[in-house]
């Protein structure tokens, strides 16, 4: 069965903290179908206020924090759904991108969100999602710019 696949049939389960690793297995299956990285084991997570400032990369959702490489989820994300699996599928590509060293790499910090922003839309155009894939693809475009004003 493909990572898609097995993700639908965990999209109806109700989700704790204690056991996020099987649906994080299967989102880090999409991260790796969809941009090639090899992706760490299940990492941290939790639910509390997401931190504001020093190195996390936030996000009103979720945040992952590249020093103790933990991701944590507002309180209230819902992951029994495509939508709230979003968040965390988003998150995880951050968690992918550092362990694979892409920050060393990316034209600007906005770049590595512009990836996590367009895997996350991908995700959600597959989930049915359109409208809230598009909104999601807006911000990734204008991400990954880096700050470049577009000619057209």
């Amino acid at each position: 069965m493909t990572p898609r696949l097995a993700l639908l049939g965990l999209l109806a389960l109700p989700v704790q903290a204690a056991d996020l690793c099987p649906l994080a297995k299967a989102l880090n299956g999409f991260v790796v179908a969809d941009t090639g990285y090899k992706t760490p084991p299940c990492p941290k997570i939790g639910f509390s206020a997401l931190p504001v400032g020093g190195t996390a990369v936030h996000s009103q959702a979720g945040a992952f924090l590249p020093d103790s490489k933990r991701i944590e989820l507002a309180p209230d994300l819902d992951l029994t759904g495509a939508y709230g699996q979003s968040y965390l599928l988003h998150e995880l590509v951050h968690a992918a991108q550092y362990a694979n060293g892409a920050q060393t790499r990316a034209a600007c910090p906005a770049a590595l969100e512009a990836e996590a922003y367009t895997v996350q839309a991908h995700f959600l155009r597959l989930h049915g999602l359109g409208q809230e894939a598009l909104v999601i693809s807006l911000l990734a475009d204008q991400l990954g710019s880096c700050g470049v004003q577009a000619d057209y």
